[in-house]
């Protein structure tokens, strides 16, 4: 996330360059090869699917098919690097609606994040503001903000990287791929969340990595836990598959428009 230099050459919004749509999906992606650490797997519950008897390609190819043709889900993520841990928590749906929370890297503050369509709403607490905005400037944005959203739309330069995190289509995408030459293991039956699951683990030239899939009902990926590369690392579940996705806008006096922070 970057910091402005000046807030009368630059907005004092930060831009979130600390959550990059892509650097996220690479790693919080079925198809995906992101150097996941395998993790101890516990008792799973019965399933029901028989997904846990094929062979781990197939039980890849299978949750990518599943995962594609969600119409909404929650994501719940930690991408950690040398900047620190930023955590997501995000429910988003194929119509473009999502809420949820961002906290970025330093654990100072959060935000709230509002997406109906092509508007955005994201509210920076004052601890958010004042890390991002110092002294005196930050002191005037949180006088302005009053505790409330900033709303623009997905054209804003100042939301556009966040609404593009929240891209349900982008991450359906990404969990289409398949890498060609990645190597495929089946792991230890399991559970994420009190829901029965199937480890496979796979390695691609120097990335060793695990993901979970449910083995009852869809075999949705409920699971990815690991590193990409040596200092970052992502942990992510998923689930609230196909539930409405309650994105209600703020009230209008509850929200101020972003260009007024310009």
């Amino acid at each position: 996330m970057s910091v402005p230099r000046s807030v009368v050459s630059r907005p004092v919004v930060p831009r979130w360059s600390a959550v990059p749509r892509a650097a996220v999906a690479r790693c919080v992606a079925a198809g995906a090869v992101c150097s996941l650490i395998l993790v101890g797997a516990g008792t799973a519950a019965a399933d029901d699917n028989g997904i846990a008897d094929k062979s781990p390609r197939a039980i890849a190819d299978a949750s990518r098919d599943a995962m594609s043709g969600v119409t909404s889900m929650r994501m719940v993520a930690k991408v950690t690097d040398k900047a620190g841990t930023t955590a997501l928590d995000l429910r988003f749906d194929e119509q473009g609606d999502c809420v949820g929370t961002v906290t970025p890297p330093g654990g100072e503050g959060r935000a709230d994040i509002i997406k109906r369509g092509d508007d955005v709403w994201m509210r920076l607490d004052d601890a958010l503001l004042r890390a991002q905005v110092p002294g005196f400037a930050g002191e005037g944005a949180i006088a302005l903000v009053n505790g409330r959203y900033l709303h623009g739309t997905t054209d804003s330069s100042l939301l556009r990287d966040f609404a593009e995190v929240c891209d349900l289509d982008f991450f359906k995408k990404e969990f289409s791929s398949k890498p060609a030459d990645a190597q495929l293991t089946k792991g230890a039956r399991t559970d994420v969340d009190g829901r029965p699951a199937i480890t496979v683990t796979s390695r691609h030239e120097d990335e060793q990595g695990t993901y979970q899939v449910s083995t009852e009902g869809e075999p949705y990926l409920l699971r990815i836990q690991g590193t990409e590369a040596p200092g970052k690392r992502i942990e992510a579940t998923f689930s609230a598959f196909d539930e409405p996705v309650a994105a209600k806008p703020p009230a209008a006096a509850d929200s101020v428009d972003v260009s007024r922070l310009q």
